[in-house]
Protein backbone atom coordinates (compact mmCIF):
# COMPACT_ATOMS: atom_id res chain seq x y z
CA UNK A 1 0.00 0.00 0.00
CA UNK A 2 0.81 3.30 -1.26
CA UNK A 3 1.74 5.96 2.06
CA UNK A 4 -1.28 8.08 1.25
CA UNK A 5 -3.80 4.75 0.78
CA UNK A 6 -2.46 3.74 4.16
CA UNK A 7 -3.55 7.18 5.90
CA UNK A 8 -6.79 6.87 4.37
CA UNK A 9 -7.34 3.53 5.54
CA UNK A 10 -6.34 4.64 9.32
CA UNK A 11 -8.36 7.80 8.88
CA UNK A 12 -11.40 5.80 8.33
CA UNK A 13 -10.69 3.05 10.94
CA UNK A 14 -10.69 6.02 13.46
CA UNK A 15 -13.76 7.47 12.16
CA UNK A 16 -15.70 4.23 12.35
CA UNK A 17 -13.98 3.70 15.91
CA UNK A 18 -14.92 7.02 17.48
CA UNK A 19 -18.74 6.84 15.63
CA UNK A 20 -18.61 3.31 17.48
CA UNK A 21 -18.13 4.60 20.62
CA UNK A 22 -20.72 7.55 20.32
CA UNK A 23 -23.08 5.15 19.68
CA UNK A 24 -22.39 2.85 22.29
CA UNK A 25 -22.75 5.90 24.96
CA UNK A 26 -25.69 6.91 23.39
CA UNK A 27 -27.30 3.36 23.34
CA UNK A 28 -26.25 3.58 27.02
CA UNK A 29 -27.51 6.47 28.13
CA UNK A 30 -30.64 5.43 26.23
CA UNK A 31 -30.89 2.48 27.78
CA UNK A 32 -30.36 3.79 31.05
CA UNK A 33 -33.31 6.28 30.69
CA UNK A 34 -35.69 3.20 29.85
CA UNK A 35 -37.58 2.53 33.06
CA UNK A 36 -37.09 -0.98 34.45
CA UNK A 37 -39.55 -4.28 33.79
CA UNK A 38 -40.60 -4.01 36.93
CA UNK A 39 -41.50 -0.25 37.02
CA UNK A 40 -42.63 -0.88 33.49
CA UNK A 41 -45.19 -3.01 34.96
CA UNK A 42 -46.22 -1.08 38.27
CA UNK A 43 -46.64 1.77 35.62
CA UNK A 44 -48.95 -0.17 33.56
CA UNK A 45 -51.17 -1.64 36.67
CA UNK A 46 -51.01 2.00 37.60
CA UNK A 47 -52.63 3.16 34.79
CA UNK A 48 -55.12 0.05 34.52
CA UNK A 49 -56.41 1.37 37.98
CA UNK A 50 -56.63 4.82 36.65
CA UNK A 51 -58.90 3.68 34.17
CA UNK A 52 -61.29 2.11 36.47
CA UNK A 53 -61.50 4.79 38.50
CA UNK A 54 -62.67 6.89 35.42
CA UNK A 55 -65.19 4.01 34.10
CA UNK A 56 -66.18 4.27 37.82
CA UNK A 57 -66.64 7.78 37.35
CA UNK A 58 -68.83 7.39 34.23
CA UNK A 59 -71.61 5.35 36.04
CA UNK A 60 -72.30 8.08 38.53
CA UNK A 61 -75.22 10.67 38.13
CA UNK A 62 -73.24 13.35 39.45
CA UNK A 63 -70.47 13.46 36.64
CA UNK A 64 -72.80 14.83 34.04
CA UNK A 65 -71.60 18.28 34.87
CA UNK A 66 -73.62 20.85 33.75
CA UNK A 67 -71.94 23.41 31.39
CA UNK A 68 -72.67 26.84 33.26
CA UNK A 69 -70.70 30.19 33.76
CA UNK A 70 -72.34 30.70 37.46
CA UNK A 71 -69.40 30.38 39.54
CA UNK A 72 -71.74 29.37 42.75
CA UNK A 73 -73.57 26.75 40.42
CA UNK A 74 -70.07 25.40 39.17
CA UNK A 75 -69.49 24.82 42.89
CA UNK A 76 -72.05 23.23 43.84
CA UNK A 77 -71.82 20.73 41.15
CA UNK A 78 -67.76 20.14 42.10
CA UNK A 79 -69.31 18.85 45.96
CA UNK A 80 -72.07 17.08 44.14
CA UNK A 81 -69.72 15.07 42.62
CA UNK A 82 -67.37 14.39 45.27
CA UNK A 83 -69.88 13.61 47.57
CA UNK A 84 -70.77 11.03 45.02
CA UNK A 85 -66.90 9.41 44.63
CA UNK A 86 -66.37 9.08 48.26
CA UNK A 87 -69.65 7.49 48.51
CA UNK A 88 -68.90 5.40 45.89
CA UNK A 89 -65.41 4.83 47.50
CA UNK A 90 -65.70 5.31 50.77
CA UNK A 91 -62.95 3.02 52.07
CA UNK A 92 -59.88 5.16 49.61
CA UNK A 93 -56.71 5.69 50.97
CA UNK A 94 -53.05 6.63 50.43
CA UNK A 95 -51.28 4.09 48.27
CA UNK A 96 -54.54 2.49 46.46
CA UNK A 97 -53.63 3.83 42.79
CA UNK A 98 -49.63 4.84 44.16
CA UNK A 99 -49.31 1.06 45.04
CA UNK A 100 -45.87 0.69 46.76
CA UNK A 101 -44.23 -0.65 43.39
CA UNK A 102 -46.29 2.73 41.23
CA UNK A 103 -44.83 4.87 43.29
CA UNK A 104 -41.00 3.60 43.49
CA UNK A 105 -41.73 3.91 39.52
CA UNK A 106 -43.01 7.39 39.51
CA UNK A 107 -39.91 8.54 42.03
CA UNK A 108 -37.78 6.73 39.95
CA UNK A 109 -38.98 9.10 36.78
CA UNK A 110 -39.09 12.17 38.67
CA UNK A 111 -35.36 11.77 39.61
CA UNK A 112 -34.64 11.08 35.93
CA UNK A 113 -36.09 14.75 35.08
CA UNK A 114 -34.63 16.13 37.82
CA UNK A 115 -31.23 15.06 37.74
CA UNK A 116 -31.55 15.75 33.91
CA UNK A 117 -29.93 19.11 32.05
CA UNK A 118 -34.08 20.28 32.10
CA UNK A 119 -33.94 19.89 35.96
CA UNK A 120 -32.82 23.19 36.96
CA UNK A 121 -35.52 24.76 35.21
CA UNK A 122 -38.14 22.23 36.64
CA UNK A 123 -37.12 23.48 39.85
CA UNK A 124 -36.89 27.15 39.16
CA UNK A 125 -40.90 26.67 37.69
CA UNK A 126 -41.80 25.14 40.73
CA UNK A 127 -39.72 27.34 42.58
CA UNK A 128 -42.28 30.67 41.48
CA UNK A 129 -45.97 28.85 41.65
CA UNK A 130 -47.72 28.54 44.83
CA UNK A 131 -47.59 25.14 45.68
CA UNK A 132 -50.47 23.48 47.60
CA UNK A 133 -48.95 22.24 51.05
CA UNK A 134 -48.53 18.56 51.39
CA UNK A 135 -49.31 18.38 54.62
CA UNK A 136 -53.03 19.45 53.32
CA UNK A 137 -53.51 16.33 51.20
CA UNK A 138 -56.02 13.89 51.86
CA UNK A 139 -57.02 10.86 49.87
CA UNK A 140 -61.01 11.98 49.36
CA UNK A 141 -60.61 15.49 50.26
CA UNK A 142 -61.05 18.65 48.45
CA UNK A 143 -57.61 19.54 46.60
CA UNK A 144 -56.08 22.55 49.11
CA UNK A 145 -56.98 25.86 47.79
CA UNK A 146 -53.84 28.81 47.82
CA UNK A 147 -56.09 31.74 48.50
CA UNK A 148 -57.65 31.97 45.31
CA UNK A 149 -54.27 31.53 43.75
CA UNK A 150 -54.85 29.27 40.40
CA UNK A 151 -53.50 25.99 41.28
CA UNK A 152 -50.10 25.32 40.09
CA UNK A 153 -49.71 23.20 37.11
CA UNK A 154 -47.24 20.93 36.63
CA UNK A 155 -44.23 22.22 34.23
CA UNK A 156 -44.36 20.30 30.69
CA UNK A 157 -40.88 18.97 30.90
CA UNK A 158 -41.57 16.82 34.19
CA UNK A 159 -44.99 15.65 32.78
CA UNK A 160 -43.32 14.12 29.68
CA UNK A 161 -42.05 11.37 31.23
CA UNK A 162 -45.12 10.79 33.30
CA UNK A 163 -47.60 8.08 32.35
CA UNK A 164 -50.87 10.32 30.12
CA UNK A 165 -53.93 10.24 32.19
CA UNK A 166 -57.16 10.41 31.16
CA UNK A 167 -59.22 13.75 30.50
CA UNK A 168 -60.29 15.02 34.04
CA UNK A 169 -57.95 13.94 36.15
CA UNK A 170 -54.07 15.31 36.41
CA UNK A 171 -50.89 15.35 38.34
CA UNK A 172 -50.18 18.07 40.92
CA UNK A 173 -46.92 19.21 42.81
CA UNK A 174 -47.61 19.97 46.58
CA UNK A 175 -44.50 20.61 47.93
CA UNK A 176 -42.29 17.56 47.17
CA UNK A 177 -46.13 15.17 47.17
CA UNK A 178 -47.06 13.96 43.33
CA UNK A 179 -50.92 14.23 43.42
CA UNK A 180 -53.46 12.91 41.49
CA UNK A 181 -56.04 15.29 41.15
CA UNK A 182 -60.22 14.47 39.72
CA UNK A 183 -60.41 18.21 38.01
CA UNK A 184 -64.38 17.97 37.99
CA UNK A 185 -64.56 17.39 41.40
CA UNK A 186 -61.44 19.31 42.59
CA UNK A 187 -60.28 16.34 44.79
CA UNK A 188 -57.49 14.30 45.70
CA UNK A 189 -57.93 10.34 44.37
CA UNK A 190 -54.25 10.01 45.48
CA UNK A 191 -50.80 11.23 46.13
CA UNK A 192 -47.11 10.14 46.91
CA UNK A 193 -45.49 12.01 49.68
CA UNK A 194 -41.82 12.51 49.40
CA UNK A 195 -41.97 11.93 45.55
CA UNK A 196 -39.59 14.81 44.20
CA UNK A 197 -35.94 14.03 45.16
Amino acid sequence: MRPRTVQMHINKRSVLFATLIVLLCFSASFMAQQPSASDKKALNDFSAKVKQYVAMEKTLPADKLKPTTDVTVLAQQRVTLREALIAARPNAKQGDLFTPAAASAFRALLARTMSSPEGAKVRASLAHAEPAAPSNLAVNGVYPDMGGQPIQSVPPTLLMNLPALPKGLEFRVAGKALALRDANANMVVDFIPNALP
